[in-house]
């Protein structure tokens, strides 16, 4: 199965010492997968314009169809997504009068009204990029397609960067995507992953196209959840046979097992 692959890039310094928890790529990769998208990376990546300039060039040459880039957008010096992104792709910073004009519309909102110069710095984005509107802060997003590469570029907030993902990205991702992720989770008690792995190893091996993985609950839950998913409409089929087979094995092999559907 041609499965369409991607990258999640987060820039910011706050990630690498402990100061911000990264929920952004928590966020990206969940809604990516269940588009139906192989999240083959997710990678942090320091406020440097040399470093974060030298790793676009390596992904780049690995061709993912997709690269969601999160954080660096902002006035401040240490927001340089786009600068990076010029000087990865060799595309000119240009002062881009669409994000010229929503950026003087929300500041406009504000009581130190005016363009700034470090206001005006957010709407230089590389040329050809299509500006996609933020209803949530003040720096636009973008959207360019380099080598037939598709990359969006979204702030680092986790507020606004939701806001633009759900609103104007996911529903281009939708289109593109007819074969989506059809996903059964069950949870297990008195039980031990070490115990289960040779029963999983079975039934991914009889159903190879099939992700099938156990890890254990997280948050307030208890015990193993078992995660078995599939892309495209002949998945569902498969996936609640694969559900039923397991679950007659672990019986049989396991008689005092017990057995939950699981409800994130």
């Amino acid at each position: 199965m041609d499965i369409p692959t991607a990258e999640i890039v987060c820039l910011g310094n706050e990630l690498l010492i402990g100061v911000t928890t990264n929920t952004n790529a928590v966020f990206l990769g969940r809604h990516l997968t269940k588009l139906g998208y192989e999240v083959r990376r997710v990678t942090c990546i320091r406020d440097d314009l040399k470093l974060a300039t030298e790793f676009f060039l390596e992904v780049f040459e690995r061709k993912p169809d997709l690269i969601l880039i999160s954080g660096g957008l902002g006035p401040t010096y240490d927001d340089i997504q786009l600068e990076v992104l010029s000087k990865a792709t060799k595309l000119d910073l240009v002062e881009n009068e669409v994000a010229l004009k929503q950026i003087k519309k929300y500041y406009d909102k504000k009581k130190n009204a005016g363009l700034t110069k470090e206001r005006r710095k957010m709407a230089l984005m590389p040329t050809g990029a299509e500006v996609l509107q933020n209803y949530v802060g003040g720096a636009p997003s973008c959207y360019l397609n380099f080598v037939g590469i598709e990359i969006y570029c979204l702030p680092g907030v986790p507020t606004e960067m939701k806001d633009i993902f759900m609103r104007h990205i996911l529903p281009r991702l939708n289109k593109k995507q007819n074969k989506k992720l059809y996903e059964k989770k069950f949870q297990i008690f008195q039980s031990i992953e070490s115990q289960l792995a040779p029963f999983i190893l079975e039934i991914k091996n009889k159903h190879g196209d099939l992700y099938v993985k156990s890890h254990p609950a997280y948050k307030d839950k208890q015990g193993i959840i078992i995660h078995i998913s599939g892309l495209g409409e002949e998945a569902e089929s498969e996936v609640d046979k694969a559900i039923e087979e397991l679950q007659n094995l672990l019986r049989k092999n396991i008689p005092d097992i017990k057995m939950e559907p699981f409800v994130d």
